[in-house]
């Protein structure tokens, strides 16, 4: 419309609401995206770049009578509503039109083309009605139908288009053109279409009447003959039936009560009526009844109770449903105005629960009388409580798939709904007695649900499919007919039915042509019988069990579908094969020793560029590091650098080493027996069960690298270092390795003055290690997700593998067999082939009655788990872990960088 914008008046006390966005079904995506592109290329809708306090989301619902499957894309704006501020307009009323219309012959009616988006809003209006969708947020550029006073603005609009033309009236988007004759008629039909063309409005040709004698406007026959009510208004009233028992009486007697201060002796004319309600009366209808129940509904149609319609009175819409139909009656100030009823068809009344039903009735005689309701304030009242939770509550939750496209179509009008109870709603007799004559049937709803069920299909499955196998599943069976009765009362000990029943409101029936489906709001319920198939569609590909959740969420529902997703993908042995396990086994922090060198580790460090080898033997009491230079780790050359270290310091009672070869000969057996102390082997390839020394290769090989950094003698900058780290108090005991170990400091480069002897220094090192291991513990258990193995003898596992190349998995897909657990130690077999390794090498195939079924602890889900903690350890703090004996070990808390290329040759390399 030229010269026209349309300014919005938002409340600034309400707060603005950023909903979150609604799932649209995949199938319906690209169907969006092209309703979108059309919006934008007619200029209706425009993308939105930067903030936005406002955003709305939408349903997609088929448009009425397509033959091409389009679309229509309705914004939910109930809560934008709230704050827009309605403007006030007058609207011209019955009593105007009659005096105007007054002994016109020649009428012709005119239909807008969508009349709200001839309205341009203003760029600061605009952003209120922005909406999400799958592909961004966009917002209206022009007046949208959703918004609460479109119907004021729009009607003073055009109003002041059309002002200063004669024998023109409209009411919202309708035009009325009269005159008292044929030339009079074509000249101001004429001007009105040349003003119309001026201003850039476009008509609904279709919907547009010229050149009519008789002509229906706003409720009224307008005519050569002069103007009349609308014989529909009262239609329903005279075609209604006779009761046939108490309750129909009953339910006359609380309609015509509702109006009886307008009768005239009312109490006699309803004697004879009231006789057959009383308690014990027999039924009985004659003569006298049947014509008191004439008379009554004669005079339910008369003039005495019914008034015209006046758009600045108080309206109320009294609804109601009934198995057989649906009724509503519209009053001013106590009086009626119309009387509607219309019967259910088969599908409603076979498909539909009672709540649908109800809420039917409301929706049906709302729009039954659009052209009276629409942009005025008015109530409906309604015997059906959850009905005015689900309106008077924006956030409430919507409920099935009928319910929700229903409260779309309303969004345009202004009311509220009351409850009261049934007892005195005057609308049930005439929905119990409906009108089964002309009224145009309403199949919106159907044309919704159908719609989604047949989007919400998995591509690899057919309608038919579906529908046969829930025919013959009885638990869903028997909840159809649970939503089409709406009784869930029964007592049933069946768990399917109890899942169901907690959310029987979000439930729906869909009659389709060869049966019928059960829908969860606006996804299919799948029944027992294809289970395990969509399951397996959804697993396609091998996604995770968050993932293969999300894509089953994304179109249909069924109970127990989280745990059955997660048995079927954790016993998928190509999914446990190829993907690594996030949970460990829980640190065990083994006690500090009694005395300095009763337990002492060893570990190798190289080779060197110059073919040089580290010995590392670590006293695990004081934390004492002895290092020897070797050429080689043969058993004959490291058993000589041991018998001259034990000469020095004295012969330990266990030496922990790793698996490697110098370990595993005879030699050192033998040296062991010979020298009398416990060689214990850590698990194989598990050097964490020796971290002790594991932690204390990185320190040392870092102080290698960087003396090659500085091209000078390694082993020169190696001594240095190692006096340094004997002097420096350590991280876990407070304590410095040489006072615990000599009981006494060494002397370095640094002078210092020498301390008296402390007597408690011993104790003091002992409850500062236990402190130091419990807090890394509980930081590395946090960090790690660590979870107690649940590993037994007998289990079905995979083995974790070497990386070969690109397209190797993390575990061995052949499964073994778990023959032997000694604490974290697992030995498997297959076939001829035994493993030793720790428990953390292994995930079983399947799933144990004593695993949790948490998402966190799935093996193909990415965890994240924050630290706890916010304080670091001092400098070089390893932390402690425990080995297959329960001896402690610590776990690495600093992670080197890697070196640079041209280091790499030269990086220390633990020996296995």
């Amino acid at each position: 419309m030229k010269d026209t914008e349309v300014k919005l008046y938002v409340d600034k006390n309400v707060q603005p609401v950023t909903q979150p966005h609604r799932r649209i079904p995949f199938h319906l995506r690209k169907q969006v995206e092209d309703e979108l592109q059309r919006l934008e290329k007619l200029d209706i809708i425009e993308k939105v770049y930067g903030p936005t306090d406002w955003v709305s989301p939408i349903v997609v619902a088929p448009k009425p009578k397509s033959k091409t499957n389009q679309i229509r894309i309705c914004v939910d704006m109930r809560l934008p509503n709230q704050a827009i501020k309605r403007t006030r307009h007058i609207i011209p009323t019955i009593d105007d039109m009659i005096v105007d219309l007054s002994g016109a012959k020649v009428f012709s009616k005119l239909d807008l083309n969508q009349g709200y988006h001839q309205l341009e809003l203003s760029e600061q209006s605009r952003n209120i009605t922005t909406f999400t969708t799958h592909i961004g947020l966009r917002r209206y550029k022009r007046l949208s139908f959703g918004i609460n006073s479109a119907a004021e603005i729009f009607q003073n609009a055009l109003s002041t288009t059309l002002e200063g033309l004669d024998g023109v009236k409209n009411i919202s988007d309708d035009i009325i053109v009269y005159a008292r004759n044929q030339t009079e008629h074509d000249r101001r039909l004429e001007a009105v279409l040349k003003r119309l063309q001026q201003m850039n409005i476009t008509l609904n040709k279709k919907k547009c009447e010229f050149n009519q004698n008789k002509l229906e406007f706003f409720g009224y026959v307008f005519g050569e003959d002069g103007m009349s009510a609308d014989p529909k208004k009262v239609e329903t009233i005279k075609n209604t039936p006779p009761p046939k028992n108490v309750p129909e009486v009953r339910s006359f007697l609380a309609m015509t009560n509702y109006v009886s201060r307008f009768i005239q002796n009312y109490s006699t004319i309803a004697e004879p009526l009231r006789r057959l309600i009383k308690k014990n009366a027999k039924w009985t209808w004659q003569n006298e009844q049947k014509e008191a129940f004439l008379k009554l509904k004669s005079i339910l149609s008369s003039d005495t109770v019914m008034t015209y319609f006046d758009p600045n009175k108080e309206t109320q819409i009294i609804t109601d449903a009934s198995p057989v139909g649906v009724a509503a009656i519209m009053l001013q100030e106590g009086k009626v105005v119309c009387y509607a009823s219309r019967s259910l068809t088969d599908v409603e009344r076979n498909s539909y629960s009672q709540q649908e039903r109800e809420n039917l009735a409301l929706v049906w005689g709302v729009e039954h009388w659009h052209i009276y309701l629409y942009g005025h304030k008015f109530t409906v009242i309604t015997d059906a409580k959850f009905i005015e939770n689900i309106y008077s509550n924006p956030k409430s939750k919507i409920g099935s798939a009928r319910l929700e496209r229903w409260r779309m179509r309303l969004l345009s009008y202004d009311f509220n709904v009351i409850h009261k109870s049934g007892d005195s709603n005057m609308s049930d007799f005439l929905s119990r007695h409906p009108d089964t004559g002309k009224h145009k049937q309403t199949s919106v709803a159907e044309e919704y649900v159908n719609f989604l069920a047949y989007h919400d299909v998995p591509v690899a499955m057919n309608m038919n499919e579906i529908i046969q196998a829930t025919s013959q599943d009885v638990d869903l069976q028997m909840a159809i007919k649970y939503v089409k009765s709406g009784n869930w009362n029964n007592p049933s000990k069946n768990k399917i039915i109890d899942t169901l029943s907690r959310c029987k409101n979000e439930l729906s029936v869909v009659n389709l042509q060869n049966g019928e489906i059960l829908l969860h709001e606006s996804r299919i319920v799948i029944p027992r019988q294809l289970q395990d198939k969509v399951i397996s569609l959804a697993h396609e590909g091998h996604q995770g069990i968050v993932k293969t959740k999300q894509l089953l969420r994304e179109k249909m529902y069924f109970p127990g579908m989280d745990q059955l997703v997660e048995a079927k993908c954790k016993s998928c042995i190509p999914c446990l094969a190829a993907t690594n396990k996030k949970t460990q086994k829980p640190l065990q922090m083994s006690e500090m020793p009694k005395y300095a060198f009763q337990v002492v580790s060893l570990d190798f460090c190289g080779p060197f560029p110059d073919g040089k080898y580290l010995l590392v033997l670590m006293d695990e009491y004081s934390r004492f590091p002895f290092v020897e230079v070797l050429n080689s780790i043969t058993g004959n050359t490291v058993i000589p650098v041991l018998d001259k270290i034990f000469s020095e310091a004295g012969i330990p009672e266990v030496l922990k080493s790793d698996n490697g070869s110098p370990m595993n000969s005879h030699q050192f057996k033998d040296f062991a027996k010979h020298m009398g102390f416990k060689h214990k082997k850590i698990t194989p390839l598990w050097p964490q069960a020796n971290a002790e020394c594991e932690r204390f290769m990185k320190t040392i090989g870092k102080t290698i690298r960087a003396s090659h950094v500085h091209h000078s003698d390694w082993k020169k900058d190696m001594y240095a270092f190692l006096r340094n780290y004997r002097s420096t108090p350590h991280g876990t005991t407070s304590e410095t390795p040489s006072d615990l170990f000599y009981g006494r400091p060494i002397n370095i480069k640094i002078p210092f003055l020498q301390r008296q002897k402390k007597s408690k220094k011993h104790k003091n090192a002992r409850e500062n290690d236990r402190k130091s291991k419990q807090k890394m513990k509980d930081y590395a258990d946090t960090r790690r997700n660590t979870r107690k193995t649940e590993i037994k003898i007998g289990d079905s596992v995979l083995v974790k593998q070497d990386k070969h190349n690109k397209f190797s998995t993390p575990y061995d897909p052949i499964p073994y067999e778990v023959i032997k657990t000694k604490g974290s130690m697992v030995t498997a077999e297959r076939e001829d082939k035994q493993i030793t390794r720790n428990s953390s090498f292994f995930k079983r195939v399947g799933t144990s009655k004593n695993e949790p079924n948490n998402e966190k602890s799935n093996a193909n889900h990415d965890t994240t788990v924050s630290s706890q903690f916010e304080k670091k350890t001092r400098h070089e703090t390893p932390s402690h872990q425990g080995n297959d004996s329960g001896d402690a070990v610590l776990p690495r808390t600093q992670r080197q960088k890697k070196p640079p290329d041209y280091l790499k040759d030269y990086v220390c390399q633990s020996t296995k």
